[in-house]
C-alpha cells in the first residue's frame, strides 16, 4: 500500500530488531524502505543508526552535490561501532537470536498458563524475547487497551517480582537477555506462580 501511494515505509526497530536474525521485519515478512536501530546493538554504549534502500541512502552521500547532512550526538563513534560489529558477529549470532526468541515464546506460553491456573484476569502478550503482563482479560488491540490496567496493579506486580528476586519493568514489561537460561526461566515462573497465589483474590476473573 505504501508503494502504491509513493510513501516511504519506515520500521522503528530500535527494540524489535532483537526478535530474529532479520529483526521483526524478517518475522512478519515485510521489507521496509528504511529502518532504525539502537539500544542493545551498541552493547551498552551510545548507539543510534538508520539505513535503507540505496535510492534513499544515496542522498546522504557527502561526495554528491546537494546531499543531505546528518549531524548527531551518536555519529562517528568508532568505539560503539567496534562493539556493535563484534556483538552482532560473535555474540548475538543467528543461532542465538533464534534460540533466545524461541525460549521467550515458550516462557510466555508457560506464564499465561500460570495466570490461567490461578484464574487471574490477565494475559502476557509479546513475541520472542519481549513480553508484557496486562492484568486484564479484555481484548488488547492497541496501546489504549493496555492503558486500561491501573498503575497501582502494575506497581503491585513490579514490586512483588522485586520482592521475589526478579526485576520487571514498572509497566510490567519483561525482556530476556543472552545470559539467561532454564534456571532463570524456572525462577521467574515460580515467582509469578507465588505472586498469583498471594494476590489472586484481587485479580481473579
Amino acid at each position: 500500500m505504501t508503494a502504491e501511494c509513493g510513501v516511504i515505509l519506515i520500521f522503528d526497530e530500535v527494540m524489535t530488531s532483537r526478535l530474529g536474525p532479520g529483526g521483526y521485519q524478517g518475522v512478519c515478512g515485510v521489507a521496509p524502505d528504511m529502518m532504525s536501530l539502537g539500544k542493545y546493538v551498541g552493547g551498552g554504549l551510545t548507539f543510534g543508526a538508520f539505513g535503507g534502500k540505496a535510492a534513499i541512502m544515496e542522498h546522504f552521500d557527502p561526495s554528491k552535490p546537494g546531499h543531505l547532512s546528518h549531524a548527531g550526538t551518536f555519529n562517528n563513534n568508532v568505539l560503539t561501532m567496534a562493539a556493535a560489529i563484534a556483538g552482532l558477529r560473535d555474540i548475538y549470532t543467528l543461532e542465538k537470536a533464534i534460540a533466545m526468541n524461541e525460549a521467550g515464546n515458550a516462557l510466555r506460553t508457560r506464564l499465561n498458563g500460570t495466570l490461567a491456573k490461578h484464574g487471574i484476569a490477565g494475559q502476557i502478550t509479546g513475541y520472542g524475547s519481549m513480553m508484557m503482563l496486562h492484568l486484564t482479560d479484555g481484548e488488547l488491540t492497541g496501546p489504549t487497551d493496555s492503558a486500561k490496567v491501573s498503575a497501582s496493579a502494575r506497581g503491585l506486580f513490579h514490586l512483588g517480582m522485586i520482592e521475589r528476586g526478579f526485576y520487571v519493568g514498572r509497566r510490567n514489561m519483561m525482556a530476556l537477555s543472552l545470559p539467561m537460561g532454564e534456571g532463570e526461566f524456572d525462577g521467574l515462573a515460580d515467582a509469578v506462580d507465588d505472586w498469583c497465589r498471594q494476590y489472586k483474590g484481587l485479580f481473579q476473573k
